[in-house]
């Protein structure tokens, strides 16, 4: 074999060693560039909605008549306000307590009695809440009250016949 047909050969090789790296090439950056719009795109995780909200979707599922109907709505205006008395009075806490930890030398003991504040105050939006689900309750049938509570004791997102 002569010497420019050896230079040929391998002139060509790597000419198509080249296209092939770029191909190649090209295939990745498409590829990262589709994984980047993917997860830009992508929707994202919503944490579940608030459990009277849950509550008041299992209800819509039980044929309620139009007195359950009623007392599902006045359930469902409680616990709404419930909710809002709970954040606007436990939002300035949590304000006051923040600042206390940001500063150099915290107060430990102020921050225990705010803490303990904000789980007073929620411990009695439970207890209120907990009366609001029972008024409801009482208006539905013994075959709506178990169909109810096991809805209510599913997890969010759990499986249907998962416990």
């Amino acid at each position: 074999m002569t010497v420019a047909a050896e230079t040929s050969g391998r002139g060509m090789r790597r000419g198509w060693a080249i296209w092939i790296a770029l191909a190649l090439s090209l295939t990745l950056n498409v590829f990262v560039l589709g994984g980047l719009f993917w997860s830009m795109m992508a929707p994202r995780h919503m944490p579940p909605p608030p459990a009277a909200d849950r509550l008041v979707a299992a209800a819509r599922t039980l044929d309620l008549t139009p007195a359950q109907q009623d007392a599902l709505r006045q359930f469902a205006r409680t616990a709404r306000d419930l909710r809002r008395g709970l954040a606007d009075t436990n939002t300035p806490i949590f304000h006051q307590l923040w600042s206390e930890m940001a500063k150099p030398q915290p107060d430990q003991a102020e921050i225990s009695q705010l803490a303990d504040s904000a789980l007073e105050n929620r411990r009695a939006f439970q207890h209120k809440m907990t009366a609001n689900v029972m008024a409801f309750l009482a208006t539905l049938t013994p075959d709506q009250r178990q169909r109810f509570a096991e809805m209510a004791m599913r997890r969010p997102g759990a499986p249907r016949n998962h416990p």
